[in-house]
């Protein structure tokens, strides 16, 4: 009697379980669900914040949910960076973290690692070029380089500060061109632009974007820029490569989220932000803003950056800059 109870009861709750398999369950949650948050490690108003902000407004008609900018401005992008990488890895969360990242991993006392985040997209910005004040004797960069050489020390060259991309692109430049630049820092771009403008040092290595202005105004102008064949938007402006100096300095910035996030939400991140990239409203915002930036894929921002965090580790090293 009781082997047939324990029988039933057994048949029972397979019938239980198969009828409540079979029942519709609630559908698999897509993504996203909320509004995300996009947080950038500048101050507002910078090219980052308003690449940022452009960018946002275009993935909410993608996404069908608000992207919020939110800026976490401090040391040299860790406070940032931080807060991403301490986040859920839900999609939820995203970060504006580039070159500035992956240089502060070896020259914070306090680093996030880039290990900590994944790229969802990269923001290509023109590399770096060579500036000089319009009034220079430096007519052209084989001018610039042919008078370096010749005299050690005597070209004064403007950076934003000890281990920042300016200053470990200049070094690396005076290396492969056999040039000893006086190097002379200063807190940022725009005082070290200024200072261009102003007559007070030879020289700067810095992004297109942020010299626009004075370049415009006719105070400073570009000799050469460090990319491997000739910039689109600046056709008429010479390679270092094809001048004799074999250097590329580039640029750029990611869309990352942090470590463990689902691959289908990275997927959905990047469609999103492509579609806001290809979008004609879109880039006439970006160019109207006087930024200059292009789309990368996934894949090839993730090797982009691989190669980027090798270089800049030689470079910040060979200045005697690495904590780690």
């Amino acid at each position: 009697m009781h082997k047939k109870a324990g029988k039933w009861l057994t048949l029972v709750a397979l019938l239980v379980t198969v009828f409540a398999l079979a029942l519709p369950g609630p559908a698999l949650a897509q993504f996203p669900e909320r509004s995300i948050t996009l947080i950038v490690p500048w101050s507002p108003g910078g090219s980052g914040d308003m690449t940022c902000r452009i960018l946002a407004a275009h993935m909410k008609k993608t996404l069908g949910k608000p992207v919020v900018v939110k800026n976490m401005p401090g040391a040299g992008s860790m406070v940032g960076a931080k807060a991403l990488a301490d986040a859920k890895p839900d999609g939820y969360t995203l970060g504006f973290l580039g070159i500035s990242a992956v240089i502060a991993q070896y020259t914070s006392v306090s680093p996030v690692m880039m290990d900590q985040y994944q790229a969802v997209s990269g923001v290509i910005n023109p590399p770096l070029v060579c500036l000089v004040n319009t009034k220079s004797k430096f007519k052209t960069f084989k001018d610039f380089v042919a008078f370096g050489k010749k005299n050690p020390g005597k070209i004064k060259n403007a950076n934003a500060g000890a281990g920042v991309i300016d200053h470990l692109y200049s070094s690396e430049f005076g290396k492969v061109a056999g040039i000893k630049f006086t190097q002379v820092p200063y807190k940022g771009w725009g005082p070290s632009l200024a200072a261009l403008a102003g007559g007070h040092v030879d020289s700067m290595f810095v992004a297109m974007g942020p010299a626009k202005a004075l370049i415009k105004a006719g105070k400073i102008k570009a000799l050469a820029i460090a990319a491997e064949k000739r910039y689109p938007a600046y056709p008429d402006l010479p390679t270092m490569k094809e001048m004799g100096v074999d250097i590329t300095m580039p640029f750029w910035e990611s869309i990352v989220v942090p470590k463990g996030t689902p691959a289908k939400v990275v997927a959905a991140l990047d469609k999103a932000l492509k579609a806001a990239f290809d979008d004609p409203s879109t880039k006439k915002k970006i160019k109207n803003s006087g930024l200059d930036v292009s789309y990368m894929a996934t894949a090839e921002i993730v090797k982009f950056r691989q190669a980027s965090d090798k270089k800049v580790e030689e470079m910040v090293t060979a200045l005697g800059l690495n904590k780690r």
